[in-house]
């Protein structure tokens, strides 16, 4: 019996801490036929450079696909959404002189901190737990040093 409840036990905490809570990885690519790469999970954002679109994973796709191939292998679904057009990805970077950083970004974000990346002395930073962001406002809410590096990326509109 012991060794069932540890079992169990180990099962529910591998599965906490291995889950997927907050998708929020970026990736570009230079056009709509050019493969991923990498396997796709489910909430990446994906900026087509040729044509300046946005897409998201709605479900985790192969690295050998395309946009193209993923559209027209699943046909009629909404696992990969185009989220906007005529958008432009932009990184930023800045040094922490006065902790704790609130920084000034040049552009407005498309979405609030789950569409930002931010690094920190290039470890990334968690959504809502280590940063928060509001317009072209981004605040570290985590422990930070001065001289630390942050870089963030994102994607806005460029209209």
């Amino acid at each position: 019996m012991k060794k069932y409840i540890l079992t169990i036990a180990l099962f529910v905490i591998s599965y906490l801490g291995f889950s997927q809570t907050t998708p929020t990885a970026q990736m570009r690519i230079a056009d709509r036929v050019t493969a991923f790469g990498q396997n796709v999970p489910a909430g990446t954002q994906i900026y087509v450079v040729s044509d300046r679109t946005l897409w998201q994973a709605k479900i985790g796709i192969g690295s050998a696909l395309t946009i193209d191939s993923a559209l027209a292998a699943l046909p009629g679904t909404d696992y990969l959404v185009k989220m906007n057009s005529n958008v432009s990805y932009f990184v930023q970077s800045f040094e922490a002189l006065d902790p704790p950083g609130t920084y000034t970004l040049t552009y407005t974000p498309l979405t609030d901190t789950i569409g930002i990346t931010v690094m920190m002395n290039g470890a990334a930073l968690r959504p809502t737990l280590d940063y928060t962001s509001s317009g072209v406002t981004v605040t570290i809410l985590s422990a930070q040093s001065q001289y630390d590096k942050f870089v963030v990326s994102y994607t806005y509109t460029d209209n």
